[in-house]
C-alpha cells in the first residue's frame, strides 16, 4: 500500500500571481510607484527644514558639550529646573506609553495590536532620550566618569 496522499494538495490552490506576470514584474510595478516618481518641491522644502533644526540641535549640544552648562546661566540652584524639567518629562513620556499598553492588555482589548507596539515603541525612544539627558546635562559628558565610585 502506498504512503501518498489520495489526492495532489497544490491542485486545490489558487495561483497567487495572474498568467503573465511574475514575482519581478509584480515587485517592478509596485516600486515603480515610488522610485520612478519625481521628489516633489513640498518635500525638499521640508527635508531642508528638518535638516536645518537638526544642525542647530547638533551645534546647541556641541557648544554645551565644550563650555558647561554655565551657558544656561544657572547660577543659582533653582536654575537646574530647565535640566530636571526636561528628564522629567522624557520619563513621562516613558511611562505613558507603559500605561497605554498594559490597560489595553488587562481590558484584553482584540484590536490592540498597533497602537501596543506603537505604546512600545514609544516607550523605548523615551526612556532612550532620557537615559541621554543625564550625560548631556552634567554639562561636560567627558567628566561623567568621576559621577561613579
Amino acid at each position: 500500500m502506498s504512503s501518498s496522499p489520495p489526492f495532489d494538495s497544490s491542485e486545490l490552490r489558487e495561483p497567487v500571481i495572474e498568467p503573465g506576470h511574475t514575482y519581478a514584474s509584480v515587485t517592478d510595478k509596485i516600486s515603480a510607484i515610488v522610485l520612478t516618481r519625481p521628489t516633489s518641491l513640498g518635500w525638499v522644502v521640508g527635508f531642508t527644514v528638518a535638516f536645518a533644526l537638526v544642525m542647530v540641535m547638533t551645534i546647541a549640544v556641541g557648544w554645551l558639550i565644550i563650555k558647561g552648562t554655565g551657558i544656561w546661566g544657572i547660577n543659582i540652584p533653582v536654575g537646574w529646573g530647565f535640566a530636571i524639567v526636561n528628564f522629567v518629562w522624557w520619563i513621562g513620556i516613558g511611562h505613558a506609553g507603559t500605561l497605554i499598553s498594559a490597560i489595553l492588555f488587562l481590558l484584553n482589548q482584540q484590536w490592540r495590536t498597533s497602537i501596543n507596539r506603537f505604546a512600545e515603541a514609544m516607550t523605548l525612544f523615551a526612556v532612550a532620550c532620557a537615559g541621554l539627558f543625564p550625560l548631556i546635562h552634567t554639562g561636560r559628558p567627558c567628566m561623567a566618569y568621576y559621577m561613579f565610585p
